[in-house]
């Protein structure tokens, strides 16, 4: 007896079919950019100048059983929360079922293609609108029912199966940094500190870095690519943040900054400590002390661990794009989660007297 045939499925619609359906007035023949090998992204300029992003799913993502609902989820949120909405690009048009989404696009000028290249980059105030626009994200979505889990896998590795990690991908050069990282002391330590400490409280971006950021004049900051979005610690989207900038030192010099926690980072958890005062107290983790306890992780220990669990995890992400282990800005980078690792206690005070009033 033969298998029952499967039933087709229907391609997404094309980019200028997308902008139509939103009303849009959009000559047939426009060009259509497309930046992406991962998702179906496209970018559509208009002939009055007006450009478009426009993000599906492709055939390779769907069979990796990725999808765009949390994204999508996040800026149908936008329409309902106050506030959420500045922080995200304005959507043109949404369709869950189709797996579809048009933002107006930001300006080249505002991208971190362009901004990266500013002497001094990130400076302290557009570092202090990245913590505001944090704050605020954190702030107004705290009692909002949220779909799923914010994905923050890199701080389960030493608990998990190595058949399990990177679900999806089949790189070696992935296994071989997941193992390399699980086999070192202090890193897995240190990922297995982070699980504990972590509480969910809010939605958090999940991959925050600079490429997923858009500063405008102002400065004002607005973030995209919500794929792995979900409700999570603050303390991910800050760590995160903090890191980022610190892989940007460490790629361009092979060093670690001395202090780690510089101007501009200090800026930062500044303009976020006073946007979000509430996230600043302690969370109780789920990991009791010697004497059988649990202990509490104020915001700038989770922090730090989140800082160390992001550098450690763009390491493995350099490493699958690579496709070597080895490659030196991912020997770079764990080193430089070793040296936060080696220093955590000055790195955390640190990020405690930034975070502190007055």
């Amino acid at each position: 007896m033969s298998a029952p045939a499967q039933a087709a499925v229907a391609p997404p619609p094309s980019a200028l079919d997308v902008l139509a359906a939103a009303g849009l007035a959009v000559p047939a023949g426009t060009p259509v950019w497309d930046r992406s090998s991962s998702h179906r992204v496209s970018h559509v300029t208009t002939p009055d100048g007006a450009a478009y992003v426009v993000k599906a799913t492709s055939e390779r993502t769907r069979d990796s059983g990725r999808t765009l609902a949390a994204e999508l989820y996040v800026y149908r949120l936008s329409t309902w929360v106050p506030g959420l909405a500045e922080v995200v690009p304005r959507v043109v048009h949404l369709d869950e079922r189709a797996q579809v989404l048009a933002l107006v696009a930001a300006p080249a000028e505002h991208l971190f293609t362009s901004r990266c290249l500013e002497p001094g980059f990130p400076s302290s105030p557009v570092a202090a609108s990245l913590g505001r626009a944090l704050a605020r994200l954190h702030t107004t979505t705290r009692q909002v029912p949220l779909l799923g889990r914010a994905a923050v896998g890199v701080v389960h590795l030493p608990r998990t199966a190595p058949e399990e990690w990177f679900a999806g991908e089949t790189s070696a050069s992935l296994r071989d940094a997941g193992t390399a990282v699980v086999a070192d002391v202090a890193l897995g330590a240190a990922l297995t500190r982070a699980a504990d400490a972590l509480r969910p409280a809010c939605l958090v971006h999940s991959d925050l870095k600079w490429d997923n950021v858009a500063v405008a004049p102002g400065p004002r900051t607005t973030l995209f690519d919500w794929e792995l979005s979900g409700r999570g610690d603050p303390a991910w989207d800050v760590g995160s943040a903090l890191a980022d900038t610190l892989a940007l030192h460490v790629r361009l010099t092979g060093s670690t900054p001395s202090p780690v926690v510089d101007a501009s980072q200090r800026a930062l958890l500044r303009a976020y400590a006073d946007g979000a005062p509430w996230a600043l107290g302690p969370a109780q983790t789920r990991t009791p002390n010697d004497g059988g306890t649990p202990t509490d992780a104020d915001l700038a220990t989770r922090v730090t661990l989140c800082l160390v669990a992001r550098t450690v995890q763009l390491a493995i992400e350099c490493a699958g794009a690579a496709g070597d282990a080895a490659y030196p800005v991912v020997v770079h980078l764990l080193g430089a989660a070793r040296w936060v690792c080696a220093y955590e206690a000055d790195v955390r005070d640190s990020v405690a007297s930034a975070l502190a009033p007055g």
